[in-house]
């Protein structure tokens, strides 16, 4: 058993900057993908007045670029619009929040584990990156056609 101040305590050191990495695609021309790479890093807060511990992340992608490009066939024709240098990056962004039961009589590391696979997986990473727009030449949002292969969350505990 594990008193709540000592949870709050352990918790912040063990779960503190836990790396990752996302492996990605993005559509360079037509039916070309091109693949990426973005480190991250997940934190644990602990609200001990809610009963809460919430998952944040940071995520930084290597650099994505597109040229413009025209596919055209007899039934269609595709417009890959110009993607200038860029990168996709998430700072402090609250991904997860988790109640944590009280008297912590249960094994804390797996629940704080279970919340972060449960947080940070090609599924949820995939909704954020839906949400993610690329800025063309001009400022105005394109979609790249983001699709997470693979998270691998590195323990080292």
């Amino acid at each position: 058993m594990v008193d709540e101040f000592e949870f709050f305590r352990k918790v912040r050191a063990y779960y503190n900057n836990v790396p990752f990495l996302v492996q990605f695609t993005y559509r360079l021309s037509h039916r070309v993908d091109k693949a990426v790479t973005a480190r991250g890093s997940f934190s644990c807060r602990v609200n001990p007045h809610t009963q809460i511990v919430e998952y944040v992340l940071e995520l930084k992608s290597d650099t994505i670029s597109r040229p413009y490009s025209e596919q055209s066939s007899f039934l269609f024709s595709s417009i890959y619009e110009e993607i200038p240098a860029q990168m996709i990056e998430m700072m402090q962004f609250p991904i997860q929040s988790l109640r944590y039961p009280i008297p912590i009589e249960y094994d804390w590391q797996a629940f704080v584990k279970s919340g972060a696979e449960e947080a940070i997986n090609v599924q949820t990473i995939q909704q954020l990156f839906k949400k993610w727009r690329l800025k063309g030449p001009e400022g105005q949002q394109i979609d790249g056609k983001l699709k997470v292969e693979r998270v691998l969350l590195q323990w080292q505990l």
